[in-house]
């Protein structure tokens, strides 16, 4: 199994002091990966630029931020960061046109929809995104669930 971290899921892992069922539920997963099952958790390379613009922007505003920038590092050396590829953004660029034809969006029409092209890379690499908004991404037609909804495996020699 594939998971692709979104950016607001990222978010709640990176923040140093909200979100601990996040961080339970996601070392939850990371363990099951150390344990040998088949999973790969993988990180945006979009969600990792959407992320760390803001935290770099409010360095020095919010200690916040500085925990915030060194917990996404950890967990971009820690995970696979997949690169956004130029097939990615011209099915990003179709799935965009179609939802915008269709009457949705998940961003303005001038700015850069950071959804559209986590889910184009989704299809592609393939993998689930993991959110804590499915329904957002799922309207371009691609495997998304919300973090609680996945459960963590159960570790085989506890069964």
């Amino acid at each position: 199994m594939r998971l692709l971290l979104d950016t607001n899921l990222l978010r709640k892992l990176c923040h140093p002091s909200k979100h601990s069922e996040v961080r339970e539920w996601f070392q939850g997963w990371l363990s099951a990966a150390d344990a040998g099952r088949e999973l790969d958790i993988a990180i945006s390379a979009a969600a990792d630029y959407e992320l760390r613009r803001g935290y770099l922007w409010k360095l020095g505003r919010h200690e916040d931020e500085r925990k915030a920038l060194d917990r996404l590092d950890r967990l971009c050396r820690l995970l696979d960061v997949q690169p956004v590829s130029e097939s990615v953004l011209r099915h990003a660029a179709a799935l965009w046109a179609d939802a915008r034809r269709n009457g949705y969006s998940t961003a303005p029409e001038r700015d850069i929809d950071w959804d559209v092209i986590i889910a184009a890379q989704a299809t592609e690499i393939p993998a689930i995104v993991v959110t804590s908004n499915a329904q957002h991404i799922a309207r371009y037609g691609v495997a998304a669930r919300d973090w609680h909804e996945i459960p963590v495996p159960e570790d085989p020699g506890r069964a």
